[in-house]
């Protein structure tokens, strides 16, 4: 939050200073142009999901020459298992960011995740439309949620956190500092979410991603995305093939940042 007082109080005194010493109309229009700057700082910090202004986010990790998979909206009683199906056959380890109303509810699915060695990171207690508007107690509520949710089904708390639709708002840096947790973007990602094709889902990842990138796809189905996963799961193959074709290889996320 000490960021975005330091930016109130810097535009609000740039403001007055063009006021009190400019000359109208210059004065306005200079008033008006830091007025917007500031506006278009933090709109920047909000909706740029791997802007670190309001809480520094790991999107990529230079000089590894692999990817990090990682699956949001889970777990899917209907497709995380098909997903988990498919990596075991890749042998590929994963990151699944679960929804920890949907991670109470599917206990041994997410000890299943857990099992498998894939990491389980945190998407939010609800995934509300309205969390990315929540400050210090109503993300911190939606935050240990979600840990106290995993950890009641395989005994570990999260220690990365993706926003739902990875917006971002002041108050998020000082809850995750408060809870030593780090906040995750993304390098690339499918848009299977609302695509239903799934060539078109592969071939963006295989095409865009970048050695060290965090490569989004979705195992869990609604949350204001569309019901079927199963262009995700036909893409899975193709996307694994192709970057293993380009020299990449896949760790979990935890892994690509030692």
């Amino acid at each position: 939050m000490a960021k975005a007082f330091a930016i109130k109080v810097l535009a609000a005194l740039g403001v007055l200073a063009a006021l009190w010493f400019g000359d109208a109309p210059t004065s306005w229009l200079i008033a008006g142009l830091i007025a917007l700057l500031a506006l278009a700082l933090t709109a920047w910090g909000v909706f740029d999901v791997n802007s670190s202004l309001w809480a520094p986010t790991l999107w990529h990790v230079p000089g590894v020459n692999a990817v990090a998979l990682t699956f949001d909206d889970g777990p899917d009683p209907v497709f995380t298992p098909r997903v988990l199906e498919i990596l075991a056959r890749e042998k590929v380890s994963a990151t699944f960011f679960v929804v920890g109303e949907r991670a109470r509810a599917n206990q041994d699915l997410l000890r299943e995740i857990d099992r498998q060695g894939h990491l389980i990171g945190n998407h939010s207690f609800s995934h509300a439309w309205n969390i990315n508007f929540a400050l210090h107690e109503g993300l911190t509520r939606e935050i240990t949620g979600c840990n106290d949710a995993v950890a009641a089904a395989i005994g570990k708390r999260p220690q990365f956190y993706r926003a739902p639709h990875g917006f971002k708002n002041p108050a998020l840096g000082d809850v995750l500092e408060k809870h030593a947790m780090t906040c995750v973007g993304w390098q690339i990602r499918g848009f299977d979410a609302v695509r239903s094709n799934a060539n078109t889902i592969a071939r963006r990842l295989v095409r865009k991603a970048k050695a060290g990138g965090i490569l989004l796809l979705h195992d869990g189905s609604g949350l204001q995305g569309t019901q079927d996963r199963s262009a995700t799961l036909e893409a899975l193959p193709m996307i694994i093939d192709g970057l293993r074709a380009r020299g990449l290889a896949f760790k979990r996320l935890d892994e690509l940042t030692r």
